[in-house]
């Protein structure tokens, strides 16, 4: 294949050769060929592709090394990835979780340049003290500790060039998704424009920092009644796209809840994480869809906070619903009606074989029957749950996956601490708390009243409305309206063609009976059967031949 048809720009060119040489060295050279781009490749990678090798590690995780080696980008692709259990198979999900942010720290100099040109004003006139050595360093950008006052904030700035390298490499990733699916058709299944597109959605909000600072101001909003939740403050008047000033918040992260020696304390905070998360699910309908552990802390005083609101998950009315339906279906053992909840979430057009798809969520469910509610694992029910979405290439709701994949990952962090934690029960008596507090299950509950009463309606009035239709069926006055034309010309011509028939059938029974009359001694009731046979079979002439001269001319 001609590159250089394939892609005109000559530093795109450039970029796409690096993305083949490194599949190439991660042992996916057999892809490269099938592609037929084998050509731009060093004639010793050539060489080495067509010679087998002892394969030390999985596909899986050739692919998470390739990713990590490829950049920024590619990396932000995989943590997606990582998140949705339901587009891609269980064992590179599992992977891409392992996802590290292998970049180069860029140099101070280079984030107080950004900063001034942001903040059109010198650093010191903004900050009383800002420390040289970033706290964290990742794909989009880097975090740095300084002082605004006596007050100690965290100062996130976008790596530079960063937005350029990842528009130019999604190009990119959509050139090769094409060539991926002409020429290996088993991927088609796999949907990977689709998958890009809402990649590069995410990652372009992602890349404005204005969005996040949005997300952190409304959920620390809904936040407000919660004392055991801290959510930063946002210095919205020296923040940017690429510039987010936040209150520094100082504590132990999730995963390093070992640390607290205290068990009762332990409890507390986990079970504190559980009700902040079913309140942002069900009460607010906005939720941090990004707990891994390094963006959960523990606080003084045992309090939660949050940090990086970069990904967000929201639940409307119908998502609510369907939700604690589908949790419902786990306590009352209901593959059934799981599997509707399903369906009727899906936006995909693909027919699937439905029975068969029941039949691998009742596997999902068969467990439930001889375990107790105590020792329900909810997040294996939900991963496999989505293992079987993905197999069927089903498209549900991303909030929803989101919302299953952090209900996992709370629940994994959950069974390592205190293993005895029922989330079952638990999320029960959240509920139950979070009902008294608030209006949602009010609506919920108006709502079904409100369904209830118009199905009592529509049962009130239905017999006599049957009756009705019956009565203008009987009568030959039922009438449909019709707007299109060409369906109103067709119903004419059915309507014509079905009086033709039934004018023959008449014609036909009084040539019999005629005939049959003239054995008997009625000869002018034989007469007058034929006379008439005679006369209607005129008319049918007329109608058939004559109309359609008419019609014709």
């Amino acid at each position: 294949m001609n590159l250089y048809e394939l892609i005109k720009n000559v530093q795109h060119r450039k970029r796409f050769k690096e993305i083949l040489l490194v599949f190439s060295e991660h042992e996916f050279g057999y892809i490269i060929s099938k592609l037929k781009l084998h050509g731009h490749l060093p004639f010793k990678k050539r060489i080495l592709n067509f010679i087998s090798r002892e394969k030390k590690v999985s596909q899986p995780e050739r692919l998470r090394l390739a990713f990590e080696k490829l950049g920024p980008t590619f990396v932000k692709f995989g943590q997606l990835l990582s998140l949705r259990p339901d587009l891609i198979p269980k064992e590179y999900v599992d992977e891409f979780e392992k996802m590290q942010d292998k970049v180069p720290q860029f140099s101070f100099q280079t984030a107080e340049r950004i900063i001034e040109e942001e903040l059109k004003q010198p650093l010191n006139k903004v900050f009383t003290s800002f420390n040289k050595k970033p706290v964290a360093s990742a794909s989009i950008g880097q975090v740095y500790k300084a002082k605004i006052g006596n007050k100690n904030v965290a100062v996130k700035i976008q790596r530079p060039e960063i937005s350029k390298t990842i528009k130019n490499d999604i190009e990119l990733m959509y050139r090769l998704a094409v060539l991926l699916e002409e020429n290996i058709p088993e991927l088609k299944k796999y949907h990977l424009k689709e998958i890009i597109h809402e990649f590069e959605k995410w990652t372009i909000k992602e890349l404005n920092f204005k969005i996040e600072a949005y997300y952190a101001k409304k959920i620390a909003e809904n936040s407000k009644g919660v004392s055991f939740l801290k959510i930063p403050n946002v210095y919205s008047n020296i923040s940017t796209e690429k510039v987010l000033v936040m209150e520094f918040l100082d504590g132990i992260p999730l995963h390093e809840l070992n640390k607290i020696k205290n068990k009762k304390e332990v409890r507390e905070l986990i079970k504190n994480g559980y009700y902040v998360f079913l309140k942002q699910v069900y009460i607010d309908g906005l939720f941090h869809a990004d707990p891994h552990p390094g963006n959960i802390l523990i606080l003084k005083d045992n309090k939660l906070g949050l940090i990086d609101f970069g990904i967000v998950g929201r639940f409307d009315k119908k998502l609510k619903q369907n939700s604690l339906d589908f949790f419902r279906c786990i306590l009352n053992n209901n593959p059934e009606k799981a599997t509707d909840i399903i369906l009727k979430m899906n936006i995909s057009s693909e027919e699937i074989n439905k029975n068969q798809f029941y039949s691998e969520f009742k596997e999902i469910f068969e467990p439930l029957q001889y375990t107790t509610i105590e020792d329900i694992k909810t997040s294996e029910i939900i991963k496999n749950s989505l293992s079987i979405i993905n197999k069927y290439h089903l498209k549900i709701p991303i909030d929803f996956v989101l919302y299953g994949k952090t209900l996992m990952t709370l629940e994994g962090v959950t069974l390592k601490y205190y293993p005895e934690f029922n989330l079952v029960n638990e999320s029960k008596s959240i509920l139950k708390k979070l009902m008294n507090h608030t209006n949602f299950f009010k609506e919920i509950i108006k709502d079904s009243k409100r369904k209830i009463s118009e199905y009592k309606e529509l049962a009130d009035t239905f017999p006599e409305t049957a009756l009705e239709i019956l009565q203008k069926a009987k009568n030959f006055k039922l009438n449909i309206d019709i707007e299109d034309a060409d369906v109103k010309n067709l119903t004419q011509e059915i309507e014509r063609s079905s009086g033709n028939l039934a004018l023959g059938l008449i014609i036909a029974a009084l040539i019999v009976a005629s005939a049959l009359v003239k054995t008997s001694t009625a000869t002018y009731i034989y007469i007058a059967g034929f006379i008439l046979s005679g006369i209607l079979a005129l008319w049918l002439v007329h109608r058939t031949i004559f109309v359609k001269i008419i019609k014709k001319r």
